[in-house]
């Protein structure tokens, strides 16, 4: 494989230029090169493009190597620069590397030049990355030296025998002095507190044993102005500037420390409230309580002591445990889950509770806990209980009051029974199809179920005719779909369902009947009955002619979609029958 070379050939002779190209061709080079012969061609190329080489005569007669060298060197561009001549004394080739050649090739002896090439570039890219990588150690030092200075944390460095080389001013302000030098004046055992100050040297002294010391601890410091702070400290070893010191980062904890010392205080005030709330409240740690109110021993029966006598799941019904287990065990982890949710327990006399539990983390005796809130909802789910089975008393008797309504069309139409059945059927699935939830599936069946209702306006005979309609007659007959809304329109449904009945012949192109809709101003319910409908319809026998079969039907939405049909309905109920193997059953 080819290295492709760009290469700039300074040289008055064309013949010589080629030459060189060839000769790099025949090697492992796909040259792409220039010729130049003066001083402004060349700096007109290096201004145009990078270059991986330069190759120039030694002498030419409007330039030279010399000329051309000055003129990389001005452009401040690190390239190898070969000189390639055909005449050039070893005085001269010493004296042209020195200045700042990177090796001589003549003519004759152009073998040599792809090696030379080779070393060349090499060596220019081992410069560069040397280069480089002095930079990046250089910006590395500085972003690290800015990024101590700039620290919001106190930063301290000291040798190993404790001598204090580097503070940033997070770490001034701490302490309250305005300078290292005025810090490095106080005696060591006047920053600290007494305490602390015996603590340090504890420390001190197990360093210079070899012993272990945690590199995060925490001290008290006495400020310039007298005033103590609780501090937060990290040591570890650093490399500083070539040699290894120590870093100690300072973070002030004085806020934190009043704060759980005020906890503390308050501690005993909290427990009384606790333990007298009319709410009941446990504290858990992993699975046991540690602590149970007078409320929760009300609620559960127990005593507060029996509570907290074992694992809390014993309280808990058998059929609730794993998912209160899991749920205590994700929160504890730091994972989320529900803070509010219900379960059964037990109670002491065999009752079963319904409790709602609010649950939050919280630190108990300096170890992780959860405080949780239960509140008695069984009277709550007694009664959503018996609302949830009066909803589903009062759904069946929708459903039974729908199928009662289908039954009425279909004596009026006997050639047609099991229509509506069927369009209900279909629309239901290709509603799946299009992903709708389960309400606008329960909605766009009962509508299709009972979408020709209003054809008990419809004379018998008209509708049981064997033969094909007259105009009026089938302007008549357009009628059914209005008097089905009229019908339904008073009627509280769930949904809209007179109105996707009304709908039910409009098509999208404003074609249909009997506000002539277009697109979508028709009900998304009532372009998936439209659908339906046709497919049924024209797959099924009537009085006045035989079945025109499936395909048919499926040909006669393709050839309308989007004309007359909703593209997305017609693609979910191709895809039913043509790749499900969907079939009116």
């Amino acid at each position: 494989m080819t290295t492709l070379l760009r290469v700039l050939i300074v040289d008055d002779s064309e013949d010589d230029a080629s030459l060189i190209i060839r000769k790099l061709r025949s090697g492992d080079y796909d040259p792409k090169g220039e010729r130049v012969d003066t001083s402004e061609a060349m700096k007109n190329a290096l201004e145009r493009q990078e270059w991986d080489v330069i190759l120039c005569d030694y002498k030419m007669p409007r330039f030279s190597a010399s000329a051309a060298l000055k003129l990389t060197q001005e452009k401040n561009i690190d390239i190898p620069f070969i000189i390639v001549s055909g005449a050039i004394v070893e005085e001269a080739a010493v004296s042209s590397m020195k200045s700042g050649a990177h090796d001589y090739v003549m003519k004759d002896n152009l073998a040599k030049l792809g090696v030379t090439i080779d070393r060349a570039i090499r060596e220019v890219t081992i410069r560069q990355e040397k280069i480089n990588a002095e930079k990046m150690l250089k910006m590395s030092r500085e972003n690290f030296r800015h990024s101590l200075d700039d620290s919001p944390l106190g930063v301290r460095i000291v040798t190993a025998t404790g001598e204090l080389i580097y503070a940033n001013r997070e770490m001034l302000n701490i302490y309250g002095y305005n300078s290292i030098e005025e810090l490095k004046m106080i005696p060591r055992e006047k920053r600290y507190t007494q305490e602390s100050y015996a603590e340090y040297e504890m420390r001190k002294a197990k360093r210079t044993r070899g012993e272990y010391v945690p590199s995060s601890y925490d001290i008290s410091i006495m400020r310039k102005d007298g005033k103590i702070r609780n501090l937060e400290v990290f040591r570890k070893q650093v490399l500083w500037n070539g040699e290894i010191q120590f870093q100690s980062l300072y973070n002030d904890i004085t806020k934190r420390k009043q704060a759980e010392k005020n906890m503390l205080e308050s501690e005993e005030r909290y427990r009384i409230v606790v333990e007298n709330a009319h709410e009941s409240i446990i504290i858990t740690q992993k699975l046991k309580i540690v602590f149970a109110n007078k409320a929760a021993a009300d609620t559960t029966g127990y005593s507060v002591e029996t509570l907290k006598s074992g694992d809390f799941t014993k309280f808990i019904h058998p059929d609730d445990i794993k998912i209160v287990i899991d749920y205590h065990s994700k929160r504890l982890n730091g994972e989320d889950v529900p803070s509010v949710y219900s379960f059964r327990i037990i109670c002491r006399d065999g009752t079963i509770k319904w409790v709602e539990l609010n649950a939050t983390l919280i630190e108990w005796e300096k170890k992780p806990a959860t405080l949780n809130f239960l509140k008695d909802i069984t009277a709550r789910k007694l009664l959503d209980e018996e609302r949830s089975e009066g909803y589903k008393r009062t759904k069946e008797t929708l459903e039974a009051t729908v199928n009662s309504i289908a039954m009425i069309v279909e004596t009026r139409d006997p050639y047609t029974t099991g229509h509506q059945l069927r369009v209900s059927h279909l629309a239901r699935d290709i509603a799946t199809e299009m992903g709708l939830s389960t309400d606008q599936k329960e909605f766009i069946a009962t509508a299709a179920i009972i979408h020709d209702i209003g054809k008990l306006s419809i004379p018998s005979e008209i509708l049981s005719k064997p033969t094909k309609l007259t105009e009026l007659e089938f302007e008549l007959i357009k009628t059914h779909s209005q008097s089905g809304y009229n019908i339904l329109k008073d009627i509280k449904f769930p949904w809209p369902v007179a109105t996707v009945i009304l709908q039910h012949h409009e098509r999208m192109n404003g074609s249909g009947y009997p506000q002539k809709l277009k697109g979508e101003e028709i009900l998304l319910e009532a372009r998936i009955v439209a659908v339906a409908d046709v497919v049924e319809a024209i797959s099924s026998h009537r009085p006045y002619r035989p079945t025109l079969g499936i395909n048919f039907a499926l040909d006669e939405i393709s050839k309308n979609r989007v004309i007359l049909y909703d593209a997305s309905v017609v693609d979910a109920c191709l895809n039913l029958f043509q790749n499900k193997n969907y079939t009116f059953t």
